[in-house]
């Protein structure tokens, strides 16, 4: 029982380090946007959601926030479920992988730009994959779940180009269809959607693994 409580203290603390990252980059982030001229408030809002990392960041923030103060709310056991933080934990491992593979070397951050996306993409996918490892209970979950997962993901590029279409904006250049064209803008994003299920399908495993040593 000692050995139970320690280990939830332990992740509590680690969720209160995550929640106060997120607490301080995301409004840091929507700061340094509306700071701009050409942004209204309304316009600096529908850019900021238009970021990948930013939807995820900010279901990484309500997630803590939840856990760690939602009581017996039914938005608390939904993400208490070892499901949805093994889904949580794809998304924001792709958000920190794609920008470690793809963009920082094209990126040159300076001041608070570089802190908030340190945090983004380095820090918080690094720390909440330690959270779902050590702290999360496993369960054996099935390999068909996948396909739910992918309908943030699938939702957000939809929602991007149709988006882009419309403004000439696109948060990320691989997925650029003024730049790229349509059919290279899609085929980059079919590559990451199959690096979602990638990953996906390594978390799952090792999900089963750990559920399996502990029977």
């Amino acid at each position: 029982m000692e050995k139970e409580n320690t280990t939830k203290i332990k992740g509590e603390i680690l969720l209160g380090i995550i929640f106060a990252l997120e607490l301080y980059a995301l409004p840091v982030q929507f700061y340094l946007l509306l700071k701009s001229p050409e942004f209204t408030f309304f316009s600096a809002a529908v850019r900021f959601f238009s970021f990948f990392t930013i939807t995820t960041n900010t279901i990484v923030f309500l997630c803590s926030a939840l856990l760690l103060f939602g009581g017996n709310s039914k938005a608390n056991a939904f993400f208490k479920k070892c499901t949805t933080i093994t889904a949580i934990t794809v998304y924001i491992l792709i958000v920190g992988i794609v920008f470690n593979v793809l963009l920082r070397p094209i990126l040159d951050l300076q001041g608070h730009h570089r802190i908030v996306s340190e945090i983004f993409h380095t820090v918080v996918p690094v720390l909440f994959f330690f959270f779902w490892l050590f702290f999360v209970s496993p369960e054996k979950i099935s390999f068909k779940t996948i396909w739910f997962w992918l309908v943030y993901p699938i939702i957000y590029m939809i929602y991007t180009i149709i988006h882009g279409f419309i403004s000439s904006f696109y948060p990320y250049p691989f997925i650029d269809v003024t730049k790229l064209g349509l059919q290279t803008a899609l085929i980059n994003g079919v590559f990451v959607l199959i690096s979602f299920v990638v990953l996906s399908v390594i978390l799952i495993s090792i999900s089963k693994i750990r559920t399996t040593r502990i029977d």
